[in-house]
């Protein structure tokens, strides 16, 4: 059996830490979407984290009530209104990946817990 040196086990650990830190980050910030509904109900959108629509609903009946021009007008609004919300959710998440762990705390953590198995090889994620 091959003898790990501690400062390599710690470097792999806190490594292994921050990959699992940051993907919650990015799973956190794939699940990110914004709904706007227009004041008088007719038109509903849904933005997913890139600020694309990614559902509209319209009313039955809103082309006997409204324009073309005045409904894509709308449309805009709502998009854009729910697009900007989901830019400031995206930043704020991604200001958090950057918090990164400290090292030395999860090297102590570690430490700490003698019942810790080190992991010997990569798990598939």
């Amino acid at each position: 059996m091959a003898v790990i040196h501690p400062d390599v086990k710690n470097t792999l650990l806190y490594a292994d830490t921050v990959y699992d830190h940051l993907l919650r980050h990015i799973e956190k910030m794939k699940g990110i979407a914004a709904e706007r509904l227009s004041e008088d109900k007719d038109i509903a959108v849904k933005v997913d984290m890139n600020g694309q629509l990614q559902d509209l609903w319209l009313k039955p009946g809103i082309l006997d009530r409204k324009t073309a021009a005045e409904i894509a007008k709308e449309i805009t609004r709502l998009v854009t209104t729910a697009g900007q919300e989901t830019a400031e959710q995206i930043a704020a998440i991604f200001q958090a990946a950057h918090d990164l762990p400290d090292f030395d705390e999860v090297v102590a953590q570690q430490e700490n817990d003698p019942g810790a198995e080190p992991e010997t090889a990569r798990q598939p994620r």
